[in-house]
């Protein structure tokens, strides 16, 4: 089991060295963990790094995959189970039962028939349900390990499984063990891609400053090459598409198909709107800040907005951009 654990903490490693989207790391990594530990159900709960009040909330399943950004009183509204919910929280808020075979020392919860957990403890957890309900809809095995980074409590690494004997035989140190090693990875990794986001938006104010140097450029192809650098500067280049309406004239660089998430920012010109930018996700991507663009990614497109303005006003009154 530790070379195991081992290995997929290294396989999780290679992923995160990936220059690729926050939820598509989640995602792949979430598949690779509940098949390498053949679990029928894997939940995930971290608290965005530097935020205290939102949670990344990953579930992965035979049924498919859900990755969401939530806020912290929305957390118990997203379990089915009350009695979870009340699991949950005596786990993160480092409450639980310390003297309950049911906990390891680290705050772990863990049992192998979740259904006979349920009866002896419902009155303390606050479970009003019918006892043969409560068995029938809760009997599998459940594992819950804290994430803890720098000594604090900053989520939750959920296994459930139909199968009740599937963590008889694996004991709970080497799998602590792991999931402090995987909140190290998620944490880093998060901090990674906001820093590659970063140095991508600098990296495109740059080149729009190159652009507006061209002596003797025309309005039209400024506009164009501008909307030719904003897909890579985006989360998803691959399915971003920019389009700029200019005095009622679209420009784009190819045609736009279908238009899931939409970000646009007024062209403002002389107390004028003029126009406005958009960008574009043509397929459905979950929610960060505002929808699944970055609050950094609004604060970038506004100043594009900003800065085509007076590009604008410049080429219109005859001055030098």
């Amino acid at each position: 089991m530790k070379y195991t654990l081992t290995k997929l903490s290294y396989e999780i490693l290679k992923i995160a060295n990936r220059e690729i989207p926050r939820s598509i790391f989640i995602k792949e990594i979430s598949v690779l963990i509940r098949d390498w530990l053949e679990c029928s159900e894997l939940t995930l709960l971290l608290k965005l790094h530097k935020s205290e009040t939102q949670f990344e909330l990953i579930n992965n399943t035979d049924k498919g995959f859900d990755y969401k950004i939530i806020n912290k009183e929305d957390i118990s509204n997203q379990l089915p189970e009350k009695v979870i919910d009340n699991l949950w929280e005596s786990i993160l808020t480092d409450k639980f039962e310390h003297s309950s075979s049911f906990f390891t020392n680290k705050g772990t919860f863990w049992t192998i028939n979740f259904g006979n957990f349920v009866i002896p403890y419902r009155q303390k957890l606050g479970i009003t349900a019918n006892n043969n309900n409560a068995k029938q809809n809760g009997d599998y095995s459940l594992l819950i390990i804290p994430f803890l980074y720098s000594n604090e409590r900053v989520g939750l690494f959920q296994l459930k499984d139909v199968k009740r004997e599937i963590f008889s035989s694996l004991g709970t140190d080497l799998l602590e063990d792991f999931a402090q090693t995987l909140s190290a990875i998620l944490i880093n990794q998060y901090t990674q891609s906001l820093l590659l986001e970063r140095v991508k938006e600098l990296a495109f104010l740059y080149k729009m400053s190159n652009i507006t140097k061209q002596k003797s450029i025309s309005l039209e192809d400024i506009l164009h090459q501008i909307i030719k650098l904003i897909p890579p500067t985006w989360q998803y280049p691959e399915i971003t598409q920019a389009r700029i309406v200019l005095n009622g004239i679209d420009y784009t660089n190819e045609p736009i198909g279908n238009c899931e998430h939409k970000l646009a920012a007024d062209i403002i010109v002389d107390g004028n709107k003029l126009g406005v930018i958009e960008v574009i996700y043509s397929e459905k991507c979950p929610n960060i800040d505002e929808g699944p663009f970055f609050k950094e990614e609004r604060s970038l497109l506004n100043n594009i907005a900003t800065e085509l303005a007076t590009i604008i006003y410049q080429k219109n009154n005859g001055l030098t951009v």
